[in-house]
């Protein structure tokens, strides 16, 4: 059933394939991925479609196997799909055990755009319906050498506004900071802008009080000055 499902997928991508778009695509994403080149309006139909025929009565497992499936196809349009689809679960879908299943997703085809996603999401959703698992997780991925690992535990607070544990965050910020990488140092700086529409004169006092400079910075103060 799994397999079926995505190749109905498949041949809805193949039908509605634009190879100028996918080199255009590719290009945008440092040639990374390959791409049907269907643009995202268009995508958002086709899925719609699909994701209208996939049972309901899907099991956990059967849940993970159609993304997993989904994830190892070579277009990114696929794994775009599976991270609308995870969107869709109830917070019933989540599952304790899902710290490996998060962290394969995070650690393979991995760039901005899927890592963004995943973190602020669904790994967002998974530590706030099992919060005994942030310490885990933070301690695991902390000094690991995947910066997209790094990465996810500066932002999955993203979507947490004022239910965000800003203790936390900076002590995060206070390891990472003087770490050079790109996307880490924008990850200092979205967290803190993010977290600024709720508490502005806290995000500001704390970038005067521990020194982040430039892009972080930059990034963090945005909107407040």
């Amino acid at each position: 059933m799994i397999l079926q499902l995505t190749h109905q997928l498949e041949l809805e991508f193949e039908k509605n394939r634009n190879d100028k778009e996918a080199q255009g695509m590719s290009r945008y994403m440092k040639n990374r991925f390959s791409f049907f080149g269907i643009k995202k309006p268009q995508r958002a139909l086709i899925q719609k479609n699909w994701f209208s025929i996939i049972p309901a009565d899907l099991t956990h497992d059967d849940k993970r196997e159609l993304v997993l499936e989904l994830w190892q196809k070579e277009q990114r349009e696929f794994h775009y799909v599976a991270m609308d689809f995870m969107a869709k679960w109830k917070d019933s879908d989540i599952l304790l055990e899902d710290y490996d299943f998060i962290e394969f997703l995070l650690t393979n085809h991995s760039w901005w755009d899927s890592v963004d996603s995943l973190a602020s999401n669904y790994l967002g959703r998974y530590l706030r319906v099992f919060p005994k698992q942030r310490e885990l997780v933070i301690k695991s991925w902390l000094k690991s050498e995947n910066i997209w690992l790094r990465r996810s535990c500066l932002i999955f607070q993203l979507r947490y506004k004022s239910q965000t544990n800003f203790e936390l965050l900076k002590g995060l910020i206070n390891q990472f900071k003087h770490e050079k990488e790109f996307f880490i140092q924008k990850a200092i700086g979205w967290s803190l802008r993010e977290y600024a529409k709720t508490n502005p004169v806290s995000v500001r006092n704390f970038v005067k009080e521990s020194g982040i400079q430039g892009l972080a910075n930059r990034e963090a103060l945005k909107h407040i000055g």
